[in-house]
């Protein structure tokens, strides 16, 4: 929508009609009745008890696996592959039976990862990652309407009631990238949403941006970690605190924060950040509670923590509610480290806790203007053939494509480059590097964003 003729063309009042509508419809599709009982559901199972928790895993598990071998077809040649039958599956210790799958299988896979059987809207997202590996995840509307009512969950225990305002600072370009004068945000009335642009934020604009959310005073605020930060240190050198009333709290994501992070944002606003870790194929989810501690959301999904040579865990999870794209023990390719298994936190929830997270490291770029521009990766998304991608940036106004795609794979460049004037502004000069593999970090990591400047 936002880079359509008609939006981009539109004044400030029709672009604000134009997102009002658009919101009014998801509103209908993701907050109706159907999203009320999910919500009212996964506000009680929050409290279940270890041994309930145990019991609805498991029955979700079993439902998820027969689907996804009955009516899957890459999971009925996958699991035949490794002799294992979902009729197996009788209890928790029984998933170690079932054999793991990494992005690469999807990947390959396609669309032999969504059901045969299924009816009804579907829905996709493109995403790459912290791989950089472009792919398509598709969900069903149940899904949606599931995955809806647990982020309204999180930002309940950030405060958030239903028809309370909001304020949204993540990546959506609802302002072109090339302009240069205050607003930088739009109101999207269909969802009590004040929007501002993540990509526009810098020290010159901060003080229009604190100013906007004073007067749209939201409950809460669902944005960059980095954006939160940068308005949150620019309050603390003018030496005034955020004077809107109702903010509650900040929900993030896609960034790891810091203990000193929190510090700043309760000095400056009063209120500190709820942090969220999902990913776009919907199977896991960690969120912070009202006491600051991350949370693995055993309602959500089956999360498996392996524990790997230097202390951390990766992330394997199976998906309970999208029978749309089942996943079944997909290595997400993101480390976390738990929390010491005797702990027990003080929110009274019986959901394992978290140290801290380790693989959501997601750098900005300066674009050559000041700004910090944040969610590079985003423009890998949309890359077809993608196998691994990287943004980096060497020099003040220069980025560069780092893409691995299969040999003879087609490339339009100026597409790509395209993409990323829309997020960063068209100053800045982009060059493209085809590559076989994108070179990883000393401990073997793969970075979607670095920054060496």
């Amino acid at each position: 929508m936002y880079t359509s003729a008609v939006y981009l063309n539109s004044p400030i009042w029709a672009q604000n009609a134009l997102l009002g509508a658009r919101g009014w419809l998801r509103a209908s599709l993701r907050e109706g009745a159907a999203f009320k009982r999910e919500l009212e559901e996964v506000n009680q199972t929050q409290w279940l008890d270890p041994d309930s928790l145990a019991k609805l895993q498991l029955a979700r598990l079993q439902r998820t696996v027969s689907h996804a071998q009955a009516h899957v077809p890459f999971y009925r040649e996958h699991f035949k592959a490794a002799g294992f039958d979902a009729r197996e599956l009788k209890s928790l210790a029984d998933v170690s039976k079932i054999p793991m799958m990494a992005k690469r299988d999807a990947h390959l896979a396609g669309r032999l990862m969504t059901s045969e059987i299924h009816k009804g809207p579907r829905f996709h997202a493109n995403t790459s990652g912290t791989t950089g590996m472009a792919m398509t995840a598709w969900r069903d509307l149940h899904s949606i309407n599931r995955e809806n009512a647990f982020v309204w969950r999180q930002m309940m225990w950030a405060g958030m009631k239903l028809g309370d305002r909001r304020a949204w600072i993540r990546g959506d370009k609802v302002v072109p990238a090339a302009q240069k004068e205050a607003p930088f945000w739009r109101h999207n009335r269909g969802e009590q949403m004040l929007m501002l642009s993540s990509y526009h934020l810098s020290e010159v604009t901060a003080d229009g941006y604190i100013e906007a959310l004073e007067s749209f005073d939201p409950a809460v605020c669902l944005a960059y970690p980095s954006a939160v930060l940068l308005m949150a240190r620019h309050l603390i050198a003018k030496g005034r605190k955020y004077k809107g009333r109702s903010l509650t709290g900040f929900m993030t994501s896609s960034e790891t924060i810091t203990d000193e992070q929190q510090r700043l944002v309760m000095e400056a606003f009063g209120v500190r950040m709820f942090d969220w870790y999902g990913c776009c194929e919907r199977m896991t989810a960690i969120g912070t509670c009202e006491y600051g501690r991350y949370h693995v959301m055993s309602d959500y999904s089956y999360t498996e923590l392996l524990r790997q040579d230097d202390g951390s865990h990766e992330v394997v999870g199976t998906s309970f509610d999208n029978m749309l794209m089942p996943w079944v023990r997909y290595r997400l390719g993101d480390e976390i480290v738990p929390a010491d298994p005797g702990l027990k936190c003080d929110c009274g929830r019986h959901f394992p806790v978290i140290s801290h997270l380790v693989g959501r490291v997601d750098d900005y770029v300066l674009a050559p203007d000041g700004r910090q521009v944040n969610m590079m990766s985003n423009v890998l998304d949309n890359i077809p053939h993608l196998l691994e991608g990287q943004v980096r940036q060497d020099k003040p106004n220069e980025l560069t494509l780092v893409l691995a795609l299969p040999e003879g794979a087609p490339l339009d460049e100026a597409e790509a480059i395209r993409t990323v004037h829309e997020y960063i502004g068209s100053d800045m000069a982009v060059r493209i590097e085809r590559v076989a593999s994108v070179p990883r970090t000393g401990n073997g990591k793969l970075r979607v964003v670095v920054r060496t400047i």
